[in-house]
Parts: C-alpha cells; sequence; structure tokens
C-alpha cells in the first residue's frame, strides 16, 4: 500500500494506479506508481502549459506494457 495523499487514482486493466507530478532538478516530472508498488514510471512533461490527463497515463502505461512484451 502507497500514501494516497496528493496523488491521482486511475484504473488500467484491471489494477490500480496512482500518479501525480513533481519538479525536481531534472524539471517537471509525471510520477506512476502502481498499488503494491512493483511498478514505478517516471516521465518528463512534454508541455508545462497543458495539464495531464488521464489519456496520457493510459497511453503512458499501455507503452510501458508493450516495451515489456518485447523483452
Amino acid at each position: 500500500m502507497i500514501s494516497h495523499k496528493g496523488k491521482r487514482r486511475i484504473e488500467y486493466e484491471g489494477n490500480l494506479y496512482y500518479w501525480y507530478v513533481r519538479v525536481n532538478d531534472r524539471g517537471h516530472r509525471v510520477h506512476i506508481l502502481s498499488d503494491d508498488r512493483k511498478i514505478y514510471l517516471e516521465y518528463p512533461f512534454l508541455d508545462t502549459e497543458l495539464p495531464v490527463t488521464p489519456r496520457e497515463i493510459r497511453d503512458r502505461l499501455e507503452e510501458y506494457k508493450r516495451q515489456k512484451m518485447r523483452q
């Protein structure tokens, strides 16, 4: 279990994920993590003027899934 404070929740393919945006030394980053903490993804913001949408989070999870299947 993870702390839910300050995180948005999304369900993807029956699994629960949490995501949030933070600014660090590498700029604006989108963080996505699974409820069981087995998956942790971090991506750069493409455009800081546009909001991050659930559709973008699903796209990132789909991209991750495709990469895992290639390995």
